[in-house]
C-alpha cells in the first residue's frame, strides 16, 4: 500500500518541478517574425553603413519591379512595409522567373550608366537577400550563377606629395582648440593612412599614450586591431586631449566644436570638410579628400621603400596585394612608359 502511494506521488512531483522551471525561465520572443527575411538580414549586419547600403539597394530593386525605372539621381519614396511585401512576392517566384527579372534589372542598370562596381553591389544585395531566405527554408532557389561584371580598379591613386601635405598642415593653428583637434586628425590621415570612418568611430579609450598605440575598427572587421602611432601623432592626440576635457573613456575621441552639435561625435563628413578647409587654399587644381590623403600616404610608403608592396600592405591594411600592385604601377607610370616606348618604334 505504501509503495503504491509512493509511485503515485513521484510523477506528480516531477510534473510540478517541470512546470515551475518553464515559468521561471521563459524564452525571449524574436525581435521580428521568422518569415521577415528583410528585417532579419539587416539586423545581421553589424555596421550601420552596411545595413543602410543593403536597405537602399533593396529599395532600388523594389522600385524597379514596381515601375520599370532605373535612372541616376532618382529619389525613391517607398515605405519599408512596401519593400517587404514586394520582396516576399519575389521569394515566391520560381528560379527561371527570378533570374529573368534580375538579368533585366542588371541590363537596366547598365543602360542607365551605372559603373560595374555599383551594379555588382546592387545585385550582390539581392543575392544576399535570397541566400538569407534560402538558408531559412523560405526560398528554394539561388542566384549565384548570375553574371558578375568585371570590377573597375582604382584609376587614379595619385594624391599629393609629402612636401605639399606638409605645407597644408603647416597652416593649422596649434594654439586653438579646433586647431589641436584638426592637426591630430590630419596626422592620423597621413601618418597612418586611416579612413575617415575609422577616425570617426574612435573613442578616448582607444588611445594608449603609454605605448603610443591606437585601437581601430578597420573596414569590414568585427573586432578592433592595434596600430602603432608615430611620436608626432601621439603627441598631437595628447595635446588635443588636454583641451578635450573628457570624463568618460567611452566618449568619442574627436568631437564637434560647432555651436549646435558641440560634444557630438565628429562625423565622416566633418572630417572631409576639415581636409578641404586646409587643402583648398593650397591646391589650385586638385580636390583633396581623406581618402586621397590615404592614397598619398600609401604611394609615399612605396616611394620611400623602393616599391616594397608587402610593407605598404602592412601599412594600408589592404587584404589583397593586387590593390597595392595597382598603386605601385600608377606610381611608376608603367602604362605611360609602355606607350612612349612603342611610339619611339615608329
Amino acid at each position: 500500500m505504501e509503495a503504491t502511494e509512493a509511485l503515485k506521488i513521484k510523477p506528480n512531483l516531477i510534473i510540478t518541478m517541470e512546470t515551475t522551471l518553464i515559468k521561471a525561465t521563459p524564452i525571449i520572443p524574436l525581435t521580428q517574425p521568422v518569415e521577415d527575411v528583410y528585417s532579419s538580414l539587416l539586423a545581421s549586419k553589424h555596421k550601420v553603413s552596411t545595413r543602410n547600403t543593403y536597405r537602399l539597394n533593396l529599395k532600388y530593386f523594389t522600385h524597379y519591379l514596381l515601375n520599370g525605372l532605373s535612372h541616376k539621381g532618382i529619389r525613391i519614396y517607398l515605405s519599408e512595409d512596401k519593400v517587404k511585401a514586394v520582396l516576399a512576392e519575389v521569394l515566391s517566384w520560381d528560379k527561371f522567373t527570378a533570374i529573368a527579372y534580375l538579368s533585366q534589372y542588371q541590363t537596366a542598370l547598365i543602360e542607365a550608366g551605372y559603373t560595374p562596381n555599383t551594379i555588382n553591389l546592387r545585385v550582390a544585395s539581392i543575392r544576399a537577400f535570397v541566400k538569407f531566405a534560402h538558408k531559412r527554408g523560405l526560398c528554394d532557389w539561388l542566384v549565384d550563377d548570375l553574371t558578375v561584371l568585371g570590377n573597375e580598379v582604382y584609376r587614379d591613386t595619385t594624391g599629393v606629395s609629402s612636401n605639399l601635405f606638409s605645407t597644408i598642415i603647416s597652416d593649422i593653428a596649434h594654439d586653438t582648440i579646433s586647431g589641436k583637434r584638426d592637426y591630430a586628425i590630419m596626422r592620423l590621415l597621413w601618418d597612418n593612412g586611416l579612413r575617415r570612418g575609422e577616425i570617426s568611430s574612435l573613442n578616448v579609450e582607444d588611445f594608449n599614450p603609454a605605448d603610443s598605440t591606437l585601437a581601430i575598427l578597420g573596414k569590414g572587421r568585427l573586432s578592433k586591431e592595434i596600430i602603432h602611432l608615430s611620436p608626432k601623432t601621439s603627441e598631437a592626440i595628447k595635446q588635443w586631449l588636454l583641451v578635450r576635457k573628457y570624463s568618460d573613456p567611452k566618449q568619442p575621441l574627436f568631437i564637434s566644436l560647432a555651436y549646435n552639435t558641440r560634444g557630438n561625435r565628429l562625423t565622416g563628413k566633418s572630417i572631409y570638410c576639415t581636409v578641404r578647409k586646409y587643402s583648398d587654399p593650397v591646391l589650385a587644381d586638385k580636390i583633396l579628400s581623406p581618402h586621397r590623403v590615404r592614397h598619398s600616404s600609401i604611394t609615399a610608403v612605396l616611394d620611400a621603400s623602393n616599391g616594397n608592396v608587402r610593407l605598404a600592405q602592412k601599412f594600408s591594411r589592404h587584404k589583397c596585394l593586387d590593390t597595392l600592385n595597382r598603386y605601385d604601377d600608377n606610381r611608376k607610370a608603367l602604362q605611360k612608359e609602355a606607350v612612349n616606348l612603342l611610339a619611339e618604334m615608329i
